[in-house]
This record gives structure tokens, sequence and C-alpha cells, in this order.
């Protein structure tokens, strides 16, 4: 296997994590006691997830070799990110 063909199951993989994640946060029911703009900033939050997914899989899918790279590093970064703020 290539290098690229690799990079991009690593990436699909972590894509998918990273959907599965959102699809748990559009579940739940937006509460306005979770934040101090009465429920809004959740919502906006969810709506910014759903984006990021959109642009990871869209970079994703383009045929670059540094598409791949930066999609992983992105990735990568928001699943340290969501991990922090879930332990934190």
């Amino acid at each position: 296997m290539t290098t690229v063909k690799i990079l991009n199951g690593i990436n699909w993989l972590l894509i998918g994590v990273y959907g599965g994640l959102v699809v748990w946060a559009l579940l739940q029911k937006a509460n306005p006691y979770n934040d101090a703009g009465g429920g809004e900033m959740e919502v906006a939050l969810k709506g910014v997830g759903v984006f990021l997914f959109l642009v990871l899989a869209g970079l994703n899918w383009l045929p670059h070799t540094w598409t791949k790279i930066v999609t992983l590093l992105l990735v990568v970064s928001l699943l340290l990110l969501i991990r922090y703020i879930s332990t934190h």
C-alpha cells in the first residue's frame, strides 16, 4: 500500500469518529441553562461541528496529498480538543 492510501484510511477512520461525536451532539436536547447565551450558543456550536465535518470530508476527498495531511492534522486537533473539553 502506498502512504497516501494509508493516510486516507486513517483520515476516514478519524473523520468517522468525529462524525459520530457530531451526531451524538446533534441528538442531545438543547438546554437553555447550559450556557449564558440562553441556548443559542449551543445550537451555534452544533452548526460549527457539522460545518467542520463537511470541511474535513471535502478536504479528504480531494486527490492532493497535502489536503490529506491537512485533514489529518485538523481531525486529530479537533479530537484532542474534544477530549480536553470533556475531561476538564
